[in-house]
């Protein structure tokens, strides 16, 4: 009981510092957008036969095709390229490293925000010891979504989920899938 009340101060006091940013973000003008980058923060947990934690760090580089606000219903279409540096705790601990290519597909919410939703494919080094990844080098196709909330007039806390799986593709004859549910949050500077 006691944790309950200490988990709701630490989340009154969140939404608190989050509104109080919101004033700032007054000229959060994402019609303007044109490029944007940032750093995401992620834990996951394999869903497989075996149980891998992920602690992930996913910098991130994109590019509008079209900026929010500006086309069809307010629809912004940007590509991301996204890096993937981890930790993967199994039955020892390893690393991952990775690259990620991402269509992203964002819709505006009101004045102060922007939801959306990416997917796309990758390749990953997995090196940490787990009967669900027998080979080092895998592919990753994966799909979330999330929300970007404006924080000043170009930088979001960026809250996301995402999907991922691995395999090799049939590159040998030994291919588990492996896949986890990954949790982010980080900051989008988007200009």
């Amino acid at each position: 009981m006691r944790n309950s009340g200490k988990h709701l101060s630490f989340l009154a006091l969140g939404l608190i510092m989050l509104l109080s940013c919101q004033v700032w973000a007054a000229d959060f003008d994402y019609a303007q957008f044109r490029r944007e980058c940032g750093l995401r923060l992620a834990y996951g947990k394999s869903i497989s036969r075996t149980d891998v934690k992920h602690y992930t760090l996913l910098p991130r580089w994109g590019f509008f095709l079209v900026s929010p606000g500006s086309w069809l219903a307010g629809l912004g279409i940007s590509v991301v390229a996204e890096g993937a540096i981890g930790i993967a705790e199994a039955e020892d601990t390893g690393w991952e490293f990775g690259l990620t290519p991402l269509l992203k597909l964002s819709f505006p919410l009101g004045t102060k925000a922007l939801i959306f939703i990416e997917g796309g494919a990758g390749f990953i080094w997995e090196n940490f010891d787990s009967p669900a990844t027998p080979h080092t080098f895998n592919f990753t196709p994966q799909v979330g979504g999330g929300v970007d909330i404006a924080l000043t007039g170009k930088l979001a806390l960026s809250l996301a989920y995402r999907f991922r799986h691995s395999s090799n593709a049939g590159l040998y004859k030994n291919n588990p899938d492996f896949n986890v549910h990954l949790l982010q949050m980080g900051l989008i500077y988007y200009h």
